[in-house]
């Protein structure tokens, strides 16, 4: 017994010492949480770190509370706090992470820059320890460097998300054109040079260039691209036609759309007809993706609802194929309705004829309620207005026609499907109308 007892000495003040500490340990990581619901921090974080004064994570709170939390902020104390949890875990790259965001924050530039460096060293892989260093860079007038520690971050960034070989993360991605853009302006060398070259950062930055005034080079990127089956493209797809809308390039909005629904699968229209699904034969694709992304008003139906107005793409009874769409006004109307509507890419000066079949039951002889086709300039409806009124009455299917010449100034019109509000309702007399088969095109 006697030759054991220094063994069992030894043991029993290694569980005590080991019981101890892990006993400070829980009372610290208590008191630090404890700080964070009652309010009173600094105590609270004062206390835990002289429980356990080498523990980087501890001393690393304290000095979060001190940088982000404190009024006013005492950075010199939070910069002393992580470089004493840099020395007590000195393999862990976020607290270097974070004394270079401290140094940063006190001005001392060549501190933060050697931090993140180290940051970077210890975590190779990991966004966060670029994307710091990158700015800092950036900020400090260090062009070069930065861009390539942005294209390392962007490349990273897709890690976010926890996915073994991802795509970079698209906000990322912008926020890093943005920085870029921030200092250098529209720097199209510094841009190109933050992006890799897999098509989803390809597609970022056709859709960054769209929305800064350089359109014309983020077309040349989109035409490079294979039209994919994803949300990325769908976006681009929308941020492009978008903004060449509302710059009135309706025909290379135009040549965006329909390299998008060919690969969708959307048959072409018929010869000499501009208009996408005249028929309603295919759901549109902006109500096929609308829960993933809106792709706004676009060279397709746009069928947007209406509270009093009922809307089918209906079987029930088409002029022609299997659909037509079928509008019922059977309630009082607090709005008029104009939810139904398709772009189209003309050529000014130019004669064109629009023909539809239409169908009517019940429909108002007044010219206040009587439905209508408007067309119109895209963007101006006063460069341009003409309507075209359905049948009053009950009628069977019908061809409508009209013509008209497309003024100097308009390369995009808006064709809408109209119902002035109806402020009373015959419910024996229910007003019913559907509309097949439209075509536009030259005269």
């Amino acid at each position: 017994m006697s030759k054991r007892l220094p063994l069992l000495i030894t043991v029993l003040a290694l569980a005590v010492w080991a019981g101890n500490f892990i006993v400070k340990n829980f009372v610290a990581a208590s008191l630090v949480t404890y700080g964070q619901r009652d309010g009173n921090q600094a105590e609270s974080l004062d206390k835990a770190v002289s429980y356990v004064p080498t523990n980087a994570e501890v001393l690393a709170a304290r000095a979060r509370y001190l940088l982000n939390q404190a009024d006013p902020p005492r950075v010199a104390e939070a910069i002393n706090d992580l470089l004493q949890a840099v020395q007590f875990s000195p393999r862990d790259y976020r607290y270097q992470l974070e004394l270079g965001k401290a140094y940063d924050a006190n001005g001392q530039t060549t501190e933060a820059e050697a931090a993140f460096l180290r940051a970077v060293e210890l975590a190779p892989r990991y966004f966060e320890t670029r994307w710091a260093l990158a700015n800092l860079r950036l900020r400090a007038g260090k062009h070069e460097t930065a861009i390539d520690n942005f294209r390392q971050a962007v490349v990273l960034s897709g890690s976010l998300y926890g996915n073994a070989e991802p795509p970079p993360d698209r906000s990322a991605t912008l926020n890093a054109y943005n920085a870029i853009a921030g200092a250098l302006g529209m720097n199209l060398d510094a841009l190109r040079r933050v992006t890799p070259p897999d098509n989803a950062a390809q597609m970022y930055l056709a859709e960054f260039l769209s929305s800064h005034d350089a359109m014309d080079q983020a077309l040349e990127i989109w035409r490079q691209l294979p039209a994919e089956d994803s949300l990325n493209y769908r976006t681009l797809v929308a941020q492009l036609t978008r903004e060449l809308q509302a710059k009135n390039r309706f025909e290379d909005a135009n040549a965006v759309w329909q390299k998008f629904s060919v690969a969708e699968g959307v048959p072409a229209s018929a010869e000499n007809n501009l208009m996408t699904n005249g028929g309603f034969e295919q759901t549109p694709l902006r109500e096929k993706y609308a829960t993933e992304v809106d792709l706004g008003e676009t060279f397709d139906w746009a069928i947007r609802r209406h509270p009093e107005v009922r809307v089918l793409r209906s079987n029930a009874s088409p002029h022609s194929g299997s659909i037509a769409l079928h509008l019922t006004f059977n309630s009082t109307m607090n709005s008029g309705f104009g939810e139904i509507s398709q772009l189209i890419a003309v050529n000014p000066r130019r004669e064109y004829r629009l023909s539809y079949f239409v169908k009517t039951k019940n429909i108002s002889s007044s010219p206040t309620e009587t439905p209508f086709i408007g067309i119109t300039d895209a963007n101006d409806s006063a460069l341009f207005n003409l309507r075209s009124f359905v049948p009053n009455g009950t009628n069977e299917w019908n061809e409508q026609v009209v013509t008209f010449s497309v003024p100097d100034a308009t390369h995009g019109l808006r064709l809408t499907i109209h119902a002035p509000q109806l402020k009373t309702i015959d419910s024996l007399r229910i007003a019913e109308l559907w509309l097949d088969d439209f075509k536009l095109g030259l005269q």
